[in-house]
């Protein structure tokens, strides 16, 4: 496989590189954020490490129908969850940053732009209305700044969008096999979410990935949460399996022992009721979980995201869901969660269509959610 990185000022640029040299066939095996020191200060760019296969490597299992489990690339959920590729905007003709650097004079650029103080307030105005809490507001315009002599109106923008980009994180789902399988809880308020996107989840992992999926349910108190999951398995003949107590979890988990991913649907919690919060954990804590996302409605307020984020903590979640995108007016909301709580995004969903109505995170989509108050799909 041909390895390369590919470097740019905003993720769009870099796709745009990666796909002119490698085209549609690359594999993206990373992404970060890297600083490069300038004469008036530091700018962030985006690097994407990209793949292809050679010649040698076309005639692999994968060209006869066979799937390899411990392939990464193969297993990671973004690669078949995201729809992003297809909204990437041909800019082939816009010099990128580094070009610019490597072919201008800065002092010559500095006399074509300018960051005027009309501007900086039309962006701080514009980010406030988007619902962006006020010292995230302050980070992005103290990175405006010192790429100042770099900005105009015609590319301001993009520039707030890759700064924004550059302060999302984001998870990928992978499967490794190991001997057992993957353990995976949604936790969250009521009204979220978590069971449907636990049957997206699940069939994408089924049938995308030919993973043998197994489902326990601890939701027997919402009125027919436990029916409505059961259809679910039965249509797509996916496992499942109730406990009505902490002391039934290990045994259930001993009987999906041969699954790939055991995904575990808990009951919606109000996060106000610390009671409740701890009865929920008690079937968690008689196992041993992998991965425990926070599922909350983009819907809400930050003031009451921040509450459930903080009232949830005592699940030691490791990832954020955000679900009703489609439903959404504004989503500077989940950039302040994220950032208060520094911890990344995994999915958003945006519908109630099994399985299609699921993305998997990526931080230029965020970010251009959050900028311009749409969502792309």
């Amino acid at each position: 496989m041909k390895i390369k990185k590919f470097l740019a000022p905003t993720l769009r640029e870099a796709s745009e590189q990666m796909k002119d040299e490698f085209s549609d066939e690359a594999i993206i095996l990373g992404t970060r954020v890297v600083n490069k020191e300038l004469e008036y200060g530091s700018v962030k760019l985006f690097e994407i490490t990209a793949g292809i296969e050679e010649e040698a490597d076309k005639f692999s299992s994968k060209d006869q129908g066979l799937v390899d489990l411990n392939e990464k690339p193969q297993m990671d959920f973004q690669a078949e969850l995201s729809k992003l590729s297809a909204n990437i905007t041909k800019r082939k003709n816009e010099k990128s940053l580094l070009n610019v650097l490597d072919t201008a004079k800065i002092s010559s650029f500095k006399k074509n732009t300018k960051l005027t103080k009309e501007l900086l307030n039309t962006a701080i105005e514009g980010l406030l209305h988007k619902e962006v809490d006020k010292p995230i507001v302050k980070t992005i315009v103290s990175h405006l700044k010192k790429t100042q002599n770099l900005i105009n109106d015609t590319n301001l923008e993009n520039y707030i969008v890759s700064t924004i980009a550059s302060l999302v994180s984001t998870a990928h789902f992978e499967i490794e096999k190991n001997g057992r399988p993957k353990v995976v809880s949604l936790v969250g308020p009521t009204g979220v979410g978590k069971t449907t996107c636990i049957a997206k989840l699940a069939a994408i992992s089924k049938i995308l990935h030919n993973l043998n999926i197994g489902i326990i349910s601890i939701d027997t108190y919402r009125l027919g949460a436990i029916d409505q999951l059961r259809i679910f398995s039965d249509i797509s003949n996916i496992d499942m399996l109730v406990a009505y107590e902490p002391t039934d979890m290990p045994n259930l988990i001993r009987q999906f022992k041969g699954k790939d991913i055991i995904f575990i649907d808990t009951a919606g919690r109000s996060q106000k009721n610390h009671k409740d919060l701890v009865n929920t954990k008690k079937f968690l804590d008689a196992i041993n979980v992998d991965e425990t996302y926070l599922v909350m409605s983009s819907t809400a307020s930050t003031k009451n995201l921040m509450d459930i984020g903080e009232k949830f903590k005592v699940y030691k979640y490791d990832s954020l869901i955000f679900t009703k995108i489609d439903e959404s007016v504004a989503f500077g909301n989940m950039l302040n969660i994220m950032v208060e709580f520094n911890v990344p995004i995994i999915y958003l969903t945006n519908g109630q269509v099994i399985p299609d109505d699921i993305i998997s995170a990526d931080s230029e989509f965020i970010a251009n959610m959050i900028y311009t108050g749409k969502v792309m799909v």
